[in-house]
């Protein structure tokens, strides 16, 4: 568990006057003459997390967004109140210490009754742990200016502020009232955004030839060094015309509900979306929650060709060694920082629109003390991202590939200054720069795969991201 700071008022609505609250903080800054950070959660009535995010965002400002629809739960943040980078292979180590430090001075009020609520730390780290040399941090961490988040019909703005020695009570309480009206009364129909689907695409560069690399993989494979290579390709697309990024966004929600739909974004790194259907791990209190996700099929054009082809899916043993790799890591790994109770559910699949999967969930008890940051670092990548055993692995699939992931495949989500936490795997998305568009998906690689037959895969995990670009489910030729 966090330690947390002294709170104080403990309900907060849009009318109330924090100038006492807001002037003890002020005095406190003083007597230790160093800024100090409050943040205050706010109670509202109805707000759309997304619509919200695309009416505030700036051109190349940061912001992070999470929703999965059947979860009833969605949440945005924008602009840095603190931030810092991470790079090499204790990243999550130092970033721990980091944010420790940081929420534990964070001066709260209002109530937070659910998760992401309070104080809100948002994280995004590449696949790989040394810095990419695009400059995109392999592991940044942050505290934003605002987040919105909505739960099961309850609706929640929070605003952080950094507050110094010489700041103005009454001038901070201006401040605080003038940004919670404007989000608070937003009309969302003034807010006009170009639609997707209407995108022309043009022949893509591919970062290598896929059936090519799984061909190496397999001979890797055969000789015994690794049981599992995951193989992604990138394909880069110019663009004559501008993307919408929260319109894809917004596509990919209604057209994915079970799926974490996300939209990332730091400074001059582009806009990342797509629609995942990995959860990394779910924290509440003691209890974690995680999944293994391996293997994939189309869906069926009839009920019962879609049955034939998830009957085939769960018992096809190519598949059946894929997921079991994957389920025997995620035990091994949790076990390692101490989790007990661990216990798997039955294989099942989960049915997106476009494609099904083998999905295990597991769940186990970790100990008192243990950090979500440190539970990231044990799980990160799994077999279902990277290959088994982990090390040969890695170096193997970043020889073949050639180009860095970024945060393709990567960590992403929050943890609140309660150690509630969610963080998501960035999988079945696209990179939007202001003149490219680079989509991502991968494929596990084990023995018995074939070139061909992973290429396919790979080809129906794009189709999601093309559809609501382009329209069009098909690659262009």
């Amino acid at each position: 568990m966090i330690a947390l700071s002294q709170e104080g008022p403990s309900h907060c609505t849009q009318t109330d006057d924090l100038s006492p609250y807001l002037n003890s903080l002020v005095l406190k800054a003083r007597s230790i003459n160093r800024s100090i950070f409050s943040s205050i959660s706010y109670k509202t009535s109805f707000s759309d997390p997304l619509a919200l995010l695309e009416s505030l965002n700036q051109p190349n400002s940061p912001h992070a967004y999470f929703e999965k629809s059947t979860d009833e739960f969605s949440i945005a943040c924008g602009d840095y109140i603190a931030r810092e980078e991470f790079h090499g292979n204790d990243r999550f180590q130092h970033a721990k210490k980091w944010a420790d430090s940081l929420l534990s001075t964070v001066e709260r009020a209002g109530d937070a009754p659910i998760a992401g609520t309070g104080p809100t730390l948002f994280l995004n780290a590449s696949f790989e742990a040394g810095q990419n040399p695009s400059g995109l941090p392999s592991l940044q961490v942050f505290l934003p200016g605002w987040q919105d988040v909505n739960q099961g019909g309850k609706h929640f703005v929070v605003l952080n502020t950094e507050i110094h020695p010489h700041s103005d009570p009454q001038l901070l309480q201006k401040q605080l009232s003038q940004r919670l009206d404007a989000m608070v009364g937003l009309k969302f129909d003034q807010f006009q955004q170009p639609v997707a689907n209407r995108t022309t695409l043009g022949a893509s560069k591919e970062n290598f030839n896929y059936l090519e690399g799984v061909s190496q993989a397999l001979k890797e494979i055969k000789s015994g060094k690794v049981s599992k290579i995951v193989l992604a390709r990138q394909l880069t697309f110019e663009l004559t015309s501008k993307l919408s990024p929260f319109s894809i966004v917004h596509a990919l929600r209604d057209r994915f509900p079970d799926c974490h739909t996300f939209s990332l974004s730091a400074p001059n790194q582009g806009v990342w979306v797509g629609a995942s259907p990995e959860t990394l791990v779910r924290l509440r209190g003691n209890s974690l929650k995680t999944e293994a996700l391996a293997g994939s099929a189309p869906r069926g054009p009839s009920a019962g060709k879609d049955a034939h082809w998830g009957e085939t899916l769960l018992a096809r043993e190519k598949e059946v060694l894929e997921h079991q790799l994957v389920i025997e890591s995620i035990r091994r790994r949790l076990s390692s920082v101490g989790t007990t109770h661990l216990k798997q559910g039955l294989p099942r699949l989960l049915r997106l629109t476009n494609l099904q999967h083998v999905r295990t969930p597991v769940e186990g008890i970790i100990p008192d003390g243990l950090h979500p940051f440190e539970v990231l670092e044990a799980l990160h990548p799994t077999p279902a991202m990277g290959g088994s055993p982990r090390p040969p692995a890695l170096a193997k699939l970043a020889e073949i590939e050639g180009n860095p992931r970024g945060w393709y495949s990567g960590v992403a989500g929050w943890m609140d200054a309660r150690g509630r936490s969610e963080f998501i795997v960035p999988i079945r998305c696209g990179r939007i720069l202001q003149d490219s568009l680079t989509l991502y998906a991968g494929a596990g690689i084990v023995e018995g795969s074939i070139p061909e037959q992973e290429k396919d895969e790979t080809d129906w995990k794009l189709q999601a991201m093309l559809e609501v670009i382009t329209g069009s489910p098909n690659l262009p030729v």
